[in-house]
């Protein structure tokens, strides 16, 4: 076995040293040898076992005697442990790649891939324009059971996939999710349903907007949305910038502020904020895709491989 922990280590090495590359073709030539039960022809384990035991016999006699007594022991932990790490190693660039995190989705662990831990970032609700259940990851269990999409703005009806958004316009996480989401249901035409929960007070009056041009108007809900994701944060606070907003598409300004002043606007749009807290989402963005959570904006990949499977690429 240490022909074969040697290969893996030296070919790894030989990437940046020349030196190596002759080691780890010996040692390549070995390991071939011995699956085949046959000894090796180069000698290169007797060799390493030399030049390893060559250099601990000046520090430690003892040590070096121990070594050459339990040699093959010690090389089949060796490589008992690469074999480990390899996995753990494969299995990381695996989940990292269908979540968007080494250690599975939606999971806040640290992984090297993404150091700062920005794909499951979210804005929290805690102290925001409405309360929300204080979940949890694992904790409250993010669901769609028993939640009434009725009242959301939904586009491609009846579609056999479904993707449910819950975000907030000033959420910078929601905000640079959006086109990757507006990009999968472009392709992927999905039943898709968004929820606007506000996490800022002073953008709050927002949901109720969306509710009544999505009611006078859908397609123009969804230009709206785009166009309010891409506006400068501080402007999504101004009344009169939204309303200029409104008007550019050729909206009606007074019969949406009509709606907004409804008192069934405020009902209907709490009723929404109630069926969304049905989800234990516990930050935006929190989106369902076929029933599955993934919270905090992954790459469009992840959104993809959830929708198509893990080889959509190839379609």
């Amino acid at each position: 076995m240490f022909c074969v922990a040697a290969a893996i280590i030296l070919s790894i090495l030989g990437i940046f040293s020349a030196a190596n590359r002759q080691l780890a073709k010996e040692a390549l030539d070995c390991v071939f040898h011995r699956i085949t039960f046959r000894p090796c022809t180069t000698g290169f384990d007797e060799k390493m076992k030399a030049k390893i035991l060559g250099k601990v016999i000046n520090r430690s006699e003892k040590t070096a005697r121990f070594l050459n007594s339990h040699f093959e022991l010690l090389a089949w932990i060796f490589f008992v442990l690469i074999l480990g790490a390899s996995v753990f190693a494969v299995r990381g660039v695996y989940l990292f790649y269908t979540t968007g995190n080494c250690n599975g989705v939606n999971n806040s662990g640290f992984c090297i891939f993404d150091p700062t831990g920005e794909n499951n970032e979210t804005s929290s609700t805690n102290g925001g324009a409405c309360p929300v259940p204080t979940n949890k990851a694992g904790g409250g269990g993010l669901t769609l059971q028993g939640v009434d999409l009725s009242l959301w703005p939904v586009k491609n009806t009846n579609a056999s996939n479904k993707v449910v958004f819950v975000g907030c316009y000033s959420c910078d996480y929601t905000r640079k999710v959006w086109p990757e989401i507006k990009a999968l249901v472009e392709k992927f035409q999905p039943e898709f349903f968004f929820a606007e929960y506000p996490t800022k007070l002073k953008t709050d009056y927002l949901s109720k907007v969306g509710y009544c041009v999505f009611n006078q108007d859908q397609d123009k809900y969804w230009q709206m949305n785009d166009v309010l994701f891409a506006e400068d944060k501080s402007k999504l606070e101004d009344h009169a910038a939204t309303e200029k907003i409104l008007s550019d598409l050729g909206l009606n300004v007074d019969n949406v502020n009509a709606c907004i002043n409804d008192p069934a606007t405020e009902a209907n749009v709490q009723k929404i904020f109630t069926e969304v807290r049905k989800t234990n989402f516990y930050g935006t963005p929190t989106i369902f895709i076929n029933g599955e959570p993934l919270v905090g904006p992954k790459p469009y990949r992840v959104y993809a491989i959830q929708m198509e499977g893990f080889f959509y690429w190839l379609k």
